[in-house]
């Protein structure tokens, strides 16, 4: 529980940094360390999300893609996340 609790901690951290590299190799080792855990799951498809959105800022449409792609892998059941997705994939193809 503890591992968890900072782990978030840092990882809004980051998340306010928007230092999203990091939050991404964070948010992967502890699913790894907690592969059961749906909170974490959700926490990771939020950081996902949240680079997708920042990769598409930055242009880099292919990488912003991906990691929509992987949001709506990892936490495939979320319906408010596949509303908010599918808003990103608009603002997608209208940047291009």
């Amino acid at each position: 529980i503890k591992l968890k609790i900072d782990s978030y901690k840092q990882l809004q951290e980051l998340i306010q940094k928007q230092r999203f590299p990091r939050a991404v190799a964070l948010i992967e080792a502890l699913a790894q360390r907690l592969p059961q855990d749906p909170e974490v799951r959700q926490w990771q498809a939020i950081i996902y999300q949240s680079w997708g959105r920042q990769l598409i800022r930055e242009r880099k449409l292919n990488q912003a893609r991906a990691y929509l792609k992987k949001a709506l892998n990892t936490d495939p059941h979320n319906k408010s996340l596949w509303a908010e997705i599918e808003q990103d994939f608009k603002k997608l193809e209208m940047v291009i």
